[in-house]
């Protein structure tokens, strides 16, 4: 009993000591756990529902197509293989033949939608011309006719091209089509969505476009449950074609979700991610 009240003092600081340490365990947790609530909130999403680079296309497909016009006479067709590649004796000839001061092809444009090739076509006159545009692309052969403005360009559309293809331009100069140039391309459409992220309420998606062909990528949540969480309904993503990632998130908090990703105009299959979370 001696001993017991000589060390009395030091024992009660003892379990003081500990009761303190005991509370701030628990108020560091209960921080902590406030944090990772807030954390779930804003940090997926912190300012916006995307993260990556979105690629502004030069113009929306189908929105700029040139009108057709008939065919003024007959062409002075370069002859070319059967992938539409120009043939090897043919080569000098059409190099010599070719005048791109009046009017020549500027960088094709490629799209998901609905398979489409811009093939450009630029005036460096002072007045209108007559073109012909001819496409080759799997074995196939199609020829458009259309007018381009002075100082303007032409957006002579092709849909359908898959794959390589080879355009060849064509200058009326008043009695026939003459060869100006060719260009060559590859229109692929190819975009990857993966889930990336399922868990504390969100999903991620992770959208890239690892073809050659300019896309619009559409992502909606399905089925949304109005007394959880947020709907974060139909958003449209334009990832770089060869570029990095777009990273799309929803927040399904908790509950059963659908998210369904196609591209726009598009022959691809869609992506279909469900769970519960």
């Amino acid at each position: 009993m001696k001993y017991l009240k000589r060390y009395r003092p030091l024992l009660g600081g003892i379990i003081l000591s500990v009761i303190l340490v005991a509370s701030s365990i628990a108020s560091a947790s209960a921080v902590a756990n406030r944090e990772n609530r807030s954390h779930r909130k804003s940090t997926p999403p912190s300012t916006s529902f995307s993260q990556g680079p979105q690629d502004n296309h030069p113009v929306e497909p189908g929105t700029v197509d040139a009108e057709e016009t008939e065919k003024l006479g007959k062409s002075e067709e370069i002859t070319v293989e059967a992938n539409g590649k120009l043939k090897n004796e043919a080569r000098q000839e059409a190099s010599l033949a070719a005048d791109s001061s009046e009017v020549s092809f500027d960088e094709p444009l490629n799209y998901c939608f609905k398979n489409l090739v811009y093939a450009r076509v630029v005036n460096h006159s002072d007045v209108t011309q007559s073109v012909q545009v001819t496409m080759y692309n799997q074995g196939g052969e199609h020829s458009k006719w259309a007018t381009v403005a002075a100082g303007q360009t032409a957006y002579v559309a092709f849909y359908g091209v898959e794959g390589e293809y080879a355009a060849y331009l064509y200058r009326w100069d008043g009695s026939t089509y003459q060869y100006v140039n060719n260009v060559y391309g590859e229109s692929i459409c190819q975009i990857a969505v993966t889930r990336t992220y399922n868990a504390n309420g969100w999903v991620q998606l992770r959208i890239q476009n690892t073809g050659t062909a300019y896309a619009t990528q559409k992502s909606s949540q399905l089925a949304p449950n109005a007394g959880v969480g947020e709907y974060t309904g139909t958003h449209h993503d334009k990832p770089v074609a060869g570029g990095e990632a777009i990273y799309r998130w929803f927040d399904v908090n908790g509950g059963t979700y659908g998210i369904t990703s196609s591209t726009y105009g598009g022959t691809n299959t869609p992506y279909l991610f469900n769970g519960n979370r």
